[in-house]
């Protein structure tokens, strides 16, 4: 019913063969790549896409203060959209569909400006951004995070609201289940409000550890997504529970190694059994 992927950045700066090789021995579909096309050879990525036998579901975006779509300076917006545009090729060349999009960057916590110009801002930094993505068949998804992480865009309204700004047939909603555990008042409710625009899901327990391992009801996500009509991937980006999850991530010890492998069994085979039982 569902294809299943995890995100790469959750395994640090490890080789990417190895983290493919590991998706592919637990019985996943794919990998959702991390956004950084400068580091990515897409002829060799896909070579090794095609060895394991995996597709890749989506591009991570990476955003910095360096890639603020919100930014009041204009050429940090620049550059912003730029790199959109070129997380955007990356998913072309690698056959992805979508490329998810944080229209204000990970640790802002407030405006440089106003609220108003920010949220104005990012309105038209993807909109330019979606009109590129649209000449190229890949979709942009807006993601809502936690307050804790940024200021701008929290919960899957507001995305929506965003979303409906840039007026962008290619511009899209993703839910991460993670944030929506902070944020959101009702699961279901907040999945069905989105539902006709949500082409991707982020699956992560309330700690952030892999599905199964905290108190988040799958069940009643997973039923809603099924119940709405889903049929985007279901996307692990689990961690362990620290406090700083870009730095957990790029942990290479070999105890930080199996908790990767632990986690990403634990994650498919929870989600996978509630799925069955929902059949």
């Amino acid at each position: 019913m569902f294809r299943y992927s995890a995100t790469q950045w959750i395994y640090g700066n490890e080789e990417i063969e190895t983290s493919l090789r590991r998706l592919k021995r637990f019985g996943y579909d794919g990998v959702e790549l991390a956004g950084e096309p400068a580091s990515l050879n897409v002829e060799e990525v896909s070579n090794l896409l095609r060895k394991y036998e995996l597709i890749c579901t989506s591009i991570c975006g990476i955003y910095t203060r360096e890639r603020d779509l919100s930014s009041p300076n204009l050429d940090t917006r620049r550059n912003a959209v730029q790199y959109v545009k070129d997380c955007v090729d990356l998913a072309a060349g690698v056959g992805a569909a979508l490329v998810i999009v944080v229209p204000s960057p990970v640790g802002k916590n407030a405006p440089d400006t106003t609220y108003e110009e920010e949220w104005e801002n990012s309105v038209a930094s993807i909109r330019e951004a979606g009109e590129y993505a649209k000449t190229k068949g890949i979709n942009l998804a807006i993601e809502a995070l936690n307050r804790f992480e940024t200021y701008l865009v929290n919960k899957l309204d507001d995305a929506k609201k965003l979303a409906e700004q840039t007026n962008v047939d290619s511009v899209k909603l993703m839910a991460d289940l993670f944030h929506m555990n902070i944020e959101e008042r009702n699961l279901s409710a907040a999945i069905r409000n989105i539902a006709p625009v949500l082409a991707h899901v982020h699956i992560a327990d309330n700690t952030r550890e892999a599905a199964g391992l905290g108190v988040i009801d799958f069940k009643q996500v997973l039923r809603s997504l099924i119940e709405n009509g889903y049929q985007g991937s279901i996307t692990m980006e689990f961690l362990p529970p620290v406090s700083n999850p870009y730095l957990a991530a790029q942990r290479e010890s070999g105890a930080s190694i199996a908790v990767f492998d632990r986690y990403t069994q634990q994650s498919i085979d929870h989600i996978k059994h509630i799925v069955e039982s929902l059949a």
